[in-house]
């Protein structure tokens, strides 16, 4: 029996994220400064699916570093018109978190991926309006 790995299950993810979030744009790379990023690629959303770390595997006899789980982050980046209000971008990333907590809901067993379940989320509080982002914490066990 080969062993698991953790690349094929978030290969799988991103494209089910992907396919799901049709207004959004989906990527495995961070944004290191979504100031930078394209106008219309922020007002439609950016989606970053970033792995931070894992681990809980099996190992025992036969099963070592198999059947393990990932911590996944989704960390989405938006920007609304520059004369709303500040609570025009909260809205907006809760939007945002609506649609991420409803593709786990639909999509919380991939192939490849035993299970997707969310963890912890934090937004922006609205201090960079009119830009704003959302982080989800994910736990997948593949």
């Amino acid at each position: 029996m080969s062993v698991r790995k953790p690349n094929p299950a978030v290969d799988v993810i991103e494209a089910s994220l992907m396919a799901a979030l049709t207004t959004r744009h989906v990527q495995r790379s961070l944004l290191a400064d979504p100031g930078n990023a394209p106008l219309e690629r922020l007002q439609a959303g950016v989606v970053c699916l970033v792995v931070s770390g894992g681990g809980n595997f099996a190992n025992y006899r036969g099963r070592e570093g198999d059947l393990g789980t990932l911590q996944l982050n989704l960390v989405g980046f938006l920007k609304v018109a520059d004369d709303t209000e500040p609570e025009a971008i909260e809205q907006a990333e809760l939007a945002l978190l609506g649609e991420l907590l409803d593709w786990v809901h639909e999509h919380a067993q991939l192939p490849g991926v035993d299970s997707v379940t969310p963890g912890n989320w934090q937004q922006s509080k609205q201090l960079e309006h009119p830009y704003g982002w959302l982080t989800l914490g994910l736990d997948v066990k593949y």
